[in-house]
């Protein structure tokens, strides 16, 4: 009942490291929940709490997470500092989401149906009434 933006494309730079590639992901996605943000605000409305992004590369949610944390990458500074920024605002929070319950690997890696049936199943078959709106 929530509002949900799946977004996947190329990125528009290579990267040597995947640290750099999940940096620029991101970046992006706080880009993207700080656009959905304003664009909400604008018709009016009202925004209650934060945003969660999921990333499955432990070292860039801890280190975009974490107040006290250091980048050691110079290179990879702008998307670190706009992500941690966002955080550390209180508009989004970063979590970890190990790769073999992340949706969006289904799509990405070659796996056996058994092996992703339980995370398939809730995406493709919704349990409930969809006409039901919820209770406050």
């Amino acid at each position: 009942m929530t509002p949900v933006d799946w977004h996947s494309k190329l990125l528009s730079t290579a990267e040597t490291a995947t640290f750099g590639s999940e940096c620029m992901a991101a970046r992006t996605t706080t880009e993207q929940i700080l656009d959905l943000h304003l664009t909400l605000r604008y018709l009016g409305v009202p925004l209650d709490g934060l945003s969660f992004m999921f990333g499955d590369n432990e070292s860039v949610v801890n280190t975009a997470s974490v107040p006290h944390s250091k980048l050691h990458k110079h290179q990879n500074a702008l998307s670190y500092h706009h992500t941690h920024k966002a955080v550390a605002v209180g508009v989004t929070r970063f979590h970890h989401i190990v790769g073999t319950t992340n949706p969006a690997d289904i799509l990405s890696k070659h796996w056996g149906d058994s092996s992703i049936w339980e995370t398939l199943r809730p995406l493709l078959f919704w349990r409930g009434d969809p006409n039901a709106t919820p209770t406050p």
